[in-house]
């Protein structure tokens, strides 16, 4: 089993991998991150212990909708100590992810906190991942979707919502390589969802 040496931010911690230890029950694997792309969170400038949580319209269809089709894997650049209480809020009802992963099991790259997800331990062409930060899958630029960020103040966000048909499809269509499929399904991504989402190739350069 191999390792990483991850900086916490408080001392440097050893992660084991791959991070998904079980076979998983569906085909493909979509990974979400958390703060600005399923919900925003506010920390309350009097009381760093409270904050206000809004969430992205839409999130309970779309997991609810990629729950049938995908493992379901919530994958953020924050501690495990902030996430948490947010994704316990999240499943309060409903067990949605298959996996959390936070911060420690990043990798540091270029000064940044990045998602490897040739860590994972699942099959490159059968994983994706969507996230606000570009820089945050830098490594598998392929595999991502790039989401424009949510700051908690549009009701009328789509953002999710318009995702569903499109990576419903993918999963439908049991494609061989989901990154080959982004790419023929690219011009009808920028068509579904216009400027709330579009191909990371075309707005992140490395």
């Amino acid at each position: 089993m191999a390792s990483v040496l991850i900086d916490s931010g408080e001392e440097l911690e050893e992660i084991p991998f791959p991070y998904l230890k079980q076979e998983p029950l569906h085909k493909y694997t979509l990974v979400l991150d958390l703060d600005e792309t399923l919900i925003h969170f506010k920390i309350d400038p009097y009381d760093e212990n409270k904050g206000l949580l809004r969430l992205r319209p839409g999130i309970f269809d779309f997991l609810d909708s990629m729950k049938k089709y995908y493992e379901l894997v919530v994958f953020t650049a924050a501690t495990q100590e902030y996430a948490d209480p947010i994704l316990d809020a999240l499943e309060k009802n409903t067990l949605y992810f298959d996996y959390r992963l936070y911060r420690k099991h990043c990798i540091i790259y270029e000064s940044d906190f990045v998602k490897d997800l040739s860590k994972l331990g699942r099959d490159l062409t059968k994983t994706m991942i969507v996230d606000n930060m570009p820089q945050n899958f830098r490594l598998q630029k392929e595999n991502g979707i790039f989401i424009k960020t949510f700051y908690g103040e549009d009701p009328d966000d789509s953002a999710l919502l318009d995702l569903i048909p499109i990576l419903s499809k993918i999963a439908e269509s049991r494609v061989k390589d989901v990154r080959k499929a982004l790419q023929i399904f690219r011009d009808e991504i920028l068509k579904r969802v216009s400027s709330n989402i579009s191909r990371t190739t075309n707005n992140y350069k490395k």
